[in-house]
């Protein structure tokens, strides 16, 4: 397991509604690839509420029958394949049904390798995605003999609205969305949604610290 991410958002919202951590570039995995509410949580506004979410960046598959993928829809897996022992090579088949088979050793250990045999049907149901810290991120419709590679290289943003974990997102579409940017070294930040729905700039525990010894010693 890698390093912990979090974030920690205070609520100061005028209305009740979801926090939703998402990724935004799911074509750089595949070109019809469609992003994933990746973790969401319902809250209620106070002077007091705070909400955390953590992750890793821990990368494995998944496949889901979902019908056509488009936004609005829920991914919600039938079967993930988490990469161990330098095996970061799965195969999608069909056998009278979807499964994982041939793990194996990719070419390059840095990458993740997800291959679709020739037993996939045309017109498939199923779409496959690929799991970070455990839940889906991206998703594709899966076809036959199709070969997707994925290299790493997060951002990371959260959103308020009605996502629920898993939901299929146009995220040309969501609306005030905060980019989360951890500096090197850093993997803790605190932002703040405020009561007209803007976002205060995120900090870091360091940076939020050094914010408070200044103000107690004024």
């Amino acid at each position: 397991m890698g390093n912990i991410y979090s974030v920690t958002i205070n609520n100061r919202s005028s209305h009740s509604d979801y926090f939703m951590v998402f990724q935004n570039d799911p074509t750089a995995w595949a070109p019809n690839a469609m992003a994933l509410a990746w973790f969401s949580k319902y809250s209620n506004p106070s002077p007091t509420a705070e909400l955390t979410f953590e992750w890793t960046v821990d990368v494995g598959f998944s496949w889901a029958e979902t019908g056509d993928l488009q936004p609005g829809i829920r991914f919600a897996a039938s079967e993930k394949y988490i990469p161990q022992g330098g095996k970061n090579k799965i195969t999608l088949d069909y056998n009278k049904g979807y499964l994982f088979t041939d793990e194996a050793q990719g070419p390059d250990k840095d990458r993740f390798y997800l291959a679709q045999s020739p037993d996939i049907p045309l017109k498939s149901q199923a779409s496959v995605g690929v799991t970070m810290s455990g839940s889906t991120v991206f998703a594709a419709q899966a076809r036959p003999n199709g070969n997707l590679t994925f290299s790493p290289h997060p951002r990371y943003f959260i959103a308020y609205g009605n996502y629920q974990k898993g939901e299929v997102i146009d995220v040309n579409s969501i609306n005030n969305a905060l980019e989360l940017t951890y500096p090197t070294g850093v993997y803790s930040l605190t932002t703040t949604l405020n009561a007209n729905d803007t976002w205060v700039k995120p900090d870091s525990l360091v940076e939020a610290n050094d914010k408070r010894l200044r103000l107690t010693s004024r």
